[in-house]
This record gives C-alpha cells, structure tokens and sequence, in this order.
C-alpha cells in the first residue's frame, strides 16, 4: 500500500456502509426483477383478465426504480428510504402473483429478491418482519383466489416456503453481521496502537488534514504536540520491557485524561506522542502542556514537549510537526520534563 493510499473509515458504520455501498445493488435487483417479470409475460403471454394492469404496474415499478436511481435518494440518515424499496418490491410481487398463477406458480419465490436485499441492509428484525408480511401476502392471495386454506395440501407449499424464506433471511443477516464484526476489527488493528489504544500515526494524519483545512479557511488557529519520554531507554535496561511498557500505558492515561474530546491524540512510535489540539494558539497549548508535564510528575515521568502552533509556525501540517519535533528535541537537550516553543528564524 503506498503513502498516498487513503486511509479506510477510523470507525466502522455498518449501516451506513450498507446503505452507500449497496443501493446500487438495490437498483440492480429491482431491474432483475423486472426482467424476470417480463421475460414471463413475454413467454407465457399476457392474463386474460387483468393484463393491463400487470403491465402498467411492471412499468410503474420499473420507473420508480429508474428514478429512484437518478436522484441519490440514499444518504446516511435516510434508511427508511431503503425499507420503502423492499416494501414496493414485495406489494410489486404479491399484484403480479395476484394476476398470473398466484403463490403456487414459479415465480412465487421471487419474493426471495425482497428478502435478501432486506438481509442484506436492515439486518434481522426488519427482515423477519418483510417475511411475516410476505406470509400474510401469500394467505390473502390464496384466499383471494377463492383457495381453501385451511387444507394440508394448500398450506404446505405457503408453509415450506416462508420456511425457506426465514432461513434464506437471518442467514444472509447473520453473515453481513459476521463480516461487519470483522471489518470492525480490522479497522482498529489499521488504525490504533496495539499497546496503547490510541490512534497511530497514519490515523493522526488522516484526522489532522481536514482540521488544517478547516483551519485555513476560517483563520482560527490551532497547535500541534510532540512530546517524548525522558529517560525510557533507562527504564527498559533497568527493570526490563515490562515495566518501560507500564511506564507508557501510565503516560498515555494522563493524556487521555487532560485532553479535550476535540483533541487528536495519538501514537507516533517508540514514546512518542502526538496531539492536536484545535482553536487552540501557541500560549493555551503551552500551558495544558505544562498542567500535564507537573502532573506525570506524580508518577515518577518525565517527559520532554515542543509546541507549534498554526499559522505562525507553520502553513502546512508538515512544517507544524517539524517545528514541534525541534522543539521537543530542545525541551530534551535542555534537560527535559519541560516544555518549549521555538520561535521560526
């Protein structure tokens, strides 16, 4: 993977990646749909009673979805829009059956599109509640065809076909679940520290770049941190990796506890740290550093701080992290467990 790679969402979002990534799909099995439909009505010839009908709604159907398609109508907040397609698909299916050879022909199990798509978006409950809707479909259209259905040999083929339509629906959701547990867990293991838990270094950047250029427009300034351990090396040769460890974990606490929840924090490597603290000049970063370096203090930590802060150190991120690295390297050559701000030749 290269450097110029975007980085995947640092969160996952199951549904809206079900919503953005499969409403494509969506309109690719309502046309399937449609195809199957008309193959049929071209095969077998038009009903004798209710051909019209069938036909306008098969192109209704096919218009909706056509238009549907052109007007995005899919964004993160708008599931239920996604329902109303899989609803029409099966009031779709039960007008067709109704017309030609009802629920015992062989396009009864059409409904299956109606269900996986369900599966396939809006998990579980909704998918068990589209097969509950569809039994009821296929009851009606039986006892509107003047079908006894209170009989074995009426009953059996709705029943083993609901059957197969419960099974076909939470499997199909249980496997999405499955796959979003593990995109999940990858994406942590792309974007966390695994001692730490917090952002590593290629997740810092990819949150600081739209704060930067966020910053530049509206003129608001921002600093940039980093900050290094005094004396971890001593620690690992005198008490082992364990315990230089420990002594990160304890620093990382501190930090999760004075940042702000607008802050980025992160990993860099080794021990260093990096944060960005946003609407925040050089003299308010400086001084919840300084709150910070007293209070690792209490601990037995030292660690060593350079401040950079945007615009006047710096108009890139590049040059805001160069700055803040020299300055932590002074606060060390100074004898550390300080902070300090250099000032741009």
């Amino acid at each position: 993977m290269s450097d110029q790679d975007p980085l995947p969402p640092l969160e996952w979002d199951p549904q809206g990646v079900q919503i953005q990534g499969f409403s494509a799909g969506l309109y690719q099995i309502e046309w399937l749909l449609v195809t199957i439909v008309m193959l049929y009505l071209v095969i077998m010839g038009l009903p004798d009673e209710g051909g019209l009908g069938v036909l306008t709604a098969t192109f209704g159907y096919f218009g909706f979805s056509l238009l549907a398609s052109r007007l995005y109508f899919f964004g993160e907040k708008q599931r239920w829009l996604l329902a109303l397609h899989t609803w029409a698909m099966i009031v779709f299916i039960t007008w067709f059956l109704y017309n030609t050879e009802g629920v015992t022909g062989p396009l009864a199990s059409l409904y299956l599109l109606a269900v996986v798509t369900s599966a396939l978006t809006l998990g579980v409950l909704v998918t068990m509640l589209e097969v509950a809707a569809i039994a009821a479909c296929q009851l009606l259209l039986l006892h509107l065809l003047g079908t006894h259905i209170l009989t074995t040999a009426n009953l059996a083929p709705v029943g083993t076909s609901i059957v197969a339509l419960l099974i076909v629906g939470y499997l199909t959701a249980a496997l999405v679940d499955a796959i979003h547990v593990s995109n999940r867990t990858l994406l942590k293991m792309a974007s966390r520290d695994a001692l730490t838990g917090l952002f590593n270094r290629r997740a810092f950047d990819d949150l600081a770049k739209p704060i930067h250029l966020m910053a530049r427009r509206s003129g608001r300034p921002y600093c940039v941190i980093a900050m290094d351990m005094d004396g971890l090396k001593r620690i690992n040769d005198t008490k082992g990796h364990g315990a230089g460890d420990q002594a990160i974990r304890g620093l990382t606490q501190r930090l999760v506890e004075c940042k702000r929840s607008s802050d980025v924090l992160a990993r860099y490597g080794g021990d260093e740290f990096v944060m960005l603290l946003p609407d925040t000049n050089a003299a308010g970063g400086r001084n919840m550093m300084q709150r910070l370096v007293n209070a690792v203090k209490d601990d037995k930590l030292s660690i060593s701080v350079g401040v950079a802060s945007y615009p006047e150190q710096g108009e890139s991120l590049e040059e805001l992290l160069d700055h803040a690295d020299n300055a932590m390297y002074f606060s060390k050559a100074s004898g550390g467990n300080r902070v300090s701000i250099r000032a741009v030749a």
